[in-house]
């Protein structure tokens, strides 16, 4: 199942372009991108029914990855030593933290769809979720602007993925109206604009908006300008708070006297945070080979999701090495803890002596995996051009990644590529991302 646009009458189609022509630009105010040159006119459309079939192959698979680093550690330094992961490689890990399903607080799976079936590729586990605060907002101003439409009535919106993820940070860390949180983010990372600080605070108001309708005292703050007072609690411009809601990746933040002080806070627990940083290793592509390694002991109902909806995967080591080289029409080479696309080589998509080397640079960094590569179907989109106003339609390769929240599915980041743009479908090499409606 796909995006439904070829399937919709030619009227029905027309109506999503006129609004969308008129609306787009407004739609996008705001949106964090690095594409300068296009825009969507219109969101990616799928029956509610698929919907709901892709966010339950997520929640199966990520307590398929729980429960498969539960059977190789009990803690997440156990775990971290058991998938080869440096000492310090990951910001703020309490090495003793036993491994819970507190950990699936934050579940966004990346899907690629092949002939209609749905693969999850990776499997993004941690709060720093990226994307809920723009697809949400995207699909709700389109929906907004097809209302008066009858062409359009009957498209609605999944449930709300800023909400959901509120929802689960007060359950998990019990707040109360009586707590003060602040939605933490770095001003190093690659989210687009962030490096201004008070720029972000701006952009982001709607956000901590959206708390405060939840009942909760909300901020948002930069890692960064994060300080101790002298009775060590962790403070924000206007004064100490209780509770962080953690919007940065722990892998390789700068340091920073802002990280420090909450390194301080969360060791003392002067502060408590969602999600601890345990749950980003289990977001390491090396623990889908692990699931295909443990399919004999699987119930057989997991084991067929792994089968269908996992793609074959293989810790890259000396000894697959002819295999890989030899494979490689058919296999994808990826760095195990990278994220955003970073160390992607596609291998149907570069020369043989480029996969070569790519293998070989692979086996001496260590950490790598080969994952079977997936033929993707296509989206059909209509973008227009910013700069001319000109409407160009183009078949583009898409991934589509539902949230879920303390096991609750909620919402859908979008991500695609732009017209003459190669494979790997990254924003930080220019796609473009938006919200998902659904259709009964």
């Amino acid at each position: 199942m796909t995006d439904l646009w070829n399937t919709l009458p030619e009227e029905t189609r027309s109506a999503l372009i006129a609004r969308g022509t008129e609306a787009w630009r407004g739609v996008y105010e705001g949106v964090a991108t690095h594409n300068k040159q296009w825009r969507p006119l219109r969101p990616p459309i799928m029956e509610a029914s698929a919907y709901e079939e892709f966010t339950a192959i997520s929640a199966t698979v990520a307590r398929l990855i729980l429960t498969a680093c539960q059977q190789r550690a009990k803690t997440a330094g156990e775990l971290r030593d058991a998938l080869g992961v440096p000492v310090g490689a990951v910001d703020l890990l309490d090495e003793d933290e036993p491994l819970t399903e507190a950990l699936l607080g934050g579940v966004r799976a990346d899907i690629l769809i092949a002939d209609g079936t749905p693969y999850i590729v990776e499997a993004n586990i941690d709060s720093a979720l990226g994307g809920a605060h723009d697809s949400d907002g995207i699909a709700a101003r389109f929906l907004a602007a097809y209302a008066g439409e009858p062409l359009l009535e009957g498209l609605t919106a999944p449930p709300s993925a800023v909400d959901a993820r509120y929802v689960a940070m007060r359950s998990a860390l019990a707040l109360t109206e009586a707590d003060r949180v602040s939605m933490v983010f770095t001003t190093v990372g690659t989210y687009p604009g962030s490096r201004d600080g008070h720029a972000t605070i701006k952009l982001l108001s709607g956000f901590a908006e959206r708390g405060r309708q939840f009942g909760l005292d909300m901020r948002v703050y930069p890692l960064e300008w994060l300080t101790l007072d002298d009775d060590g609690r962790l403070c924000v411009d206007d004064g100490p708070i209780d509770a962080v809601l953690r919007m940065f990746v722990p892998q390789g933040t700068t340091p920073s006297p802002g990280l420090d002080a909450l390194g301080t806070a969360v060791q003392t627990g002067a502060v408590r945070m969602f999600v601890s940083s345990a749950s980003w290793l289990l977001a390491s592509k090396a623990v889908f080979a692990w699931l295909w390694d443990d399919l004999d002991t699987l119930d057989p109902a997991d084991a067929d999701v792994v089968r269908r909806h996992v793609p074959r995967t293989q810790v890259l080591t000396a000894e697959l090495r002819a295999e890989a080289v030899g494979g490689q029409q058919e296999l994808v080479l990826k760095p195990s803890s990278a994220y955003g696309g970073v160390g992607v080589v596609v291998g149907p998509e570069v020369s043989a002596e480029e996969w070569q080397h790519a293998v070989d640079e692979a086996l001496v960094e260590h950490g790598y995996i080969l994952q079977k590569y997936i033929p993707v179907d296509r989206l059909t989109m209509q973008f227009v051009e910013i700069d001319t106003g000109a409407v160009k339609e183009a078949d583009v390769p898409f991934c589509l990644a539902p949230y879920l929240f303390g096991g609750v599915a909620a919402g859908a980041y979008l991500r695609f590529a732009v017209p003459g743009a190669g494979p790997v479908v990254n924003v930080a090499q220019g796609a473009l991302t938006s919200g998902l409606l659904l259709m009964p």
